[in-house]
């Protein structure tokens, strides 16, 4: 893409119907959920024929490494608040010196976070209350996806530098070859395919770290080419975007890091209600991400809607688009909601046919479902805080949210109440509706509303830029 694509896209984000613009940009980022929920479905399913311990060690993994995932979303929203906000002012030499900058930084934070996930594996497992195969298997899952952190954040950098531009079309293509690759990887190496041994849960995550890698190769290759707009060139960061990273990204990392270890102290309380709640929990948080889908798509859309506007100083134009992608997400998801509780025997079954485990993720969804608009409307929120660059307030609810009201209300009501694993779906509940209604308040009040970068006379691509056609906007 050209800067003169690049300019013409910046119009339509500006000055394009509200609605048909964050539907346009959200909706390759639905899609590209949709397959990648798809994806862990399939691991789900595959794994479910393999065993109780095989089943729960992808959940089991997942907030060791989101713990250490999050100090990169801390750098991709520093990204896509400067990155959209420079396009927005047409200042296009700071977007490329934004993006190639923080790039470097991205590189280096994967390396050190493998490191760190190797280290900690183990120990963070046995604290948790692990203990036999089910430690063993969790282990071995972890450690092959620690391998694949740097592409993991490398991934999480290129959807956000490409989104900041208005492109959402491009992260598709790149995210459906790399899902459908891993659809493909998985039976091979879960079962023993083609003459290779079973590896079970392993051989899930060798799977996705080697897609990964196909989808990074690509990723660096168009970057690097100027698809954004502009090329991209990893360099070291300077002091003052330490300054923008720490200020912008501190408090999301800061939050995926505290909630990262909150959701550890979650899974120690679900792990020491049994294996088969274990396996329940990982088969309805699949099922309940497939319905959210659409919360990441609207994430990302509202946040360069917004980003853009603010920095082309549209205020109320921000506003109008902050709201519209909250309102959508809360409709969505409550559809959504009721699709899933109508249908959740049904879909429990496609993962296990342990009646226990079906028993509990029912239960789960049953109980989770009526969260999810809430859910949905906080996370819009962030994207919100994440276009605007106004991280600090959504952040702390982030926090709260787990801390202040989920894990004191699970401890609660699993072990004052004996409520078993109800109390910790309740406690979810709960959490994600106060939540979300706090978040829509923050929304509403506007504090978020100014631009976070300087306007700066825009670049010599002509006084008035042209006119496009609404569909050129992810071309």
């Amino acid at each position: 893409m050209d800067r003169e694509a690049l300019d013409r896209k910046r119009t339509w984000v500006t000055q394009g119907p509200i609605v048909k613009v964050i539907l346009a940009l959200a909706t390759p980022i639905v899609a590209a959920r949709l397959l990648a929920a798809t994806q862990e479905s399939v691991d789900a399913i595959f794994l479910g024929r393999v065993s109780t311990e095989d089943l729960a060690a992808p959940a089991a993994a997942s907030p060791l490494l989101w713990l250490f995932a999050g100090l990169g979303i801390g750098i991709n929203t520093t990204l896509s608040a400067l990155v959209s906000q420079a396009i927005g002012a047409r200042d296009y030499a700071s977007a490329q010196r934004y993006a190639s900058k923080l790039l470097g930084a991205t590189l280096m934070l994967g390396a050190a976070s493998a490191l760190a996930i190797i280290l900690t594996a183990e120990t963070v497992f046995i604290l948790q209350g692990f203990q036999g195969r089910s430690l063993e298997v969790a282990l071995a899952y972890t450690l092959v996806e620690a391998v694949g952190m740097p592409f993991m954040l490398a991934l999480f950098y290129f959807n956000a530098v490409m989104a900041a531009s208005g492109d959402t079309r491009t992260p598709f293509k790149v995210s459906a070859l790399s899902s459908i690759l891993n659809v493909i990887l998985d039976p091979i190496l879960i079962f023993g395919l083609i003459l290779l041994p079973p590896l079970g849960a392993v051989g899930a995550a060798v799977a996705t770290v080697l897609a990964r890698a196909a989808a990074v190769s690509i990723a660096f290759y168009l970057l690097l080419r100027g698809a954004p707009g502009f090329r991209v060139k990893p360099s070291m960061p300077d002091r003052q975007l330490i300054g923008h990273i720490l200020r912008i990204g501190g408090p999301v990392s800061l939050q995926r890091l505290v909630v990262s270890m909150g959701f550890l102290v979650m899974m120690g309380i679900v792990a020491r209600l049994g294996a088969p709640v274990v396996a329940a929990y990982n088969v309805s948080l699949v099922i309940i991400h497939i319905v959210q889908s659409a919360t990441f798509g609207f994430n990302i859309a509202t946040a360069t809607v917004v980003g853009q506007n603010l920095g082309a100083s549209n205020i109320s134009r921000a506003v109008r688009a902050a709201y519209t992608g909250v309102a959508l997400v809360f409709g969505l998801l409550s559809i959504g909601a009721v699709a899933i509780v109508g249908g959740r025997s049904m879909l429990v079954s496609l993962f296990t046919s342990i009646e226990e485990v079906q028993f509990y993720a029912e239960r789960m969804i049953s109980i989770v479902a009526l969260g999810m608009p809430f859910l949905g409307a906080f996370f819009t929120a962030m994207g919100v805080a994440r276009g605007s660059g106004r991280t600090a307030f959504i952040s702390a609810l982030g926090i709260a949210r787990l801390w202040l009201l989920r894990i004191p209300a699970a401890y609660t009501l699993v072990y004052i109440y004996s409520l078993g694993d109800m109390g910790v779906w309740l406690a979810m509940t709960l959490s994600n509706i106060i939540a979300g209604t706090l978040a829509i308040a923050w929304v509403a009040g506007r504090t978020w509303a100014k631009p976070i970068v300087k306007r700066v006379p825009p670049e010599p691509l002509g006084e008035k830029p042209p006119a496009i056609p609404e569909p050129a906007i992810n071309r």
